[in-house]
């Protein structure tokens, strides 16, 4: 693992921060960053991405305004941002940019430093510019660095509580067995319940929880569906969003089942959107399929 601290520990406690401390970060803590960003992350579907710090402590505060988070962050001295390359279909793209900033944001919260993903509010322009964005490249969330202020003010209070932060949805509106006309309970989840749970608990947009699985009867065997909302789909250039919610999905699901010692790899099960077996509605979109060995081989 790369981190100091459990990473059950780094999701239950990572949570938006909007308002920051007016400090600098010292030069050993961002080295630690921009060397997290440089490591060659594998992806769940091979997409080329690339990660940058951005430094934008020595703007003026009206420069900083315009780089553009809306409102939203308040304080914040330094960011961090990402690309992929454009494709026909960036679905899987999207994925993979949610499954590996995750980890950078895991990371980032194991050094003691707050974050808050950043989707839709944020001006692409702006960040493109410091980037450094190629005309084949796509800039889909940023995410402020530094240090949380320590008390929350109203705006960040009032935020929280618009984006329903605190609100998760039940398992049986998340998770299934054997098609999704069978709720899945956490007793016969085991030995997945945390891996669940931790993605249950995880960030979206809007806080849409759009994650669906599916587990297959008498095996390890996960099936994970996104349930689209279908206006998320017409904007941000058309990019959206709720597949890189899946890939915070994945990449929760995948380290709490690393760290309880849980044997698995991620496959494509080419014929789940044709099968009437799961029930599928319009509005669920396969995306890939957690193969865990059984528990005896796991053990």
């Amino acid at each position: 693992m790369e981190f100091k601290k459990p990473v059950i520990d780094l999701i239950k406690t990572r949570n938006s921060i909007r308002s920051y401390e007016s400090c600098y970060l010292k030069t050993e803590e961002i080295k630690k960053i921009v060397d997290f960003l440089k490591k060659d992350h594998k992806t769940v579907f091979g997409s080329k991405l690339r990660f940058k710090f951005i430094d934008a402590s020595d703007m003026y505060p009206e420069n900083l305004r315009n780089l553009g988070t809306y409102g939203m962050i308040k304080g914040a001295r330094y960011f961090i941002g990402g690309v992929f390359e454009k494709k026909e279909n960036n679905k899987n793209c999207l994925v993979d940019f949610g499954y590996v900033f995750e980890k950078i944001i895991l990371f980032i919260t194991d050094l003691g430093f707050g974050t808050c993903w950043l989707g839709g509010t944020f001006n692409k322009k702006g960040f493109a510019q410091k980037i450094t964005v190629n005309s084949n490249e796509i800039v889909p969330a940023v995410s402020p660095v530094g240090i949380s202020q320590k008390k929350r003010d109203l705006r960040s209070s009032v935020i929280r509580m618009l984006a329903g932060a605190k609100n998760r949805k039940p398992w049986g509106k998340l998770f299934f067995s054997g098609s999704f006309g069978t709720g899945l309970s956490e007793t016969d989840a085991m030995p997945y319940q945390t891996p669940l749970e931790m993605v249950r608990v995880g960030p979206s947009a809007s806080n849409l929880q759009p994650w669906r699985i599916i587990k297959e009867n008498n095996s390890n065997i996960f099936h994970f569906f996104v349930k689209k909302s279908w206006h998320l789909d017409a904007g941000q250039n058309h990019l959206n969003l709720q597949y890189i919610d899946m890939g915070i999905a994945l990449c929760h699901f995948e380290l709490t089942a690393l760290e309880l010692g849980l044997k698995g790899k991620w496959a494509l099960h080419d014929n789940i959107p044709e099968s009437e077996k799961y029930s599928l509605s319009p509005d669920m979109d396969y995306i890939i399929t957690w193969d865990g060995l059984s528990i005896s081989s796991a053990d």
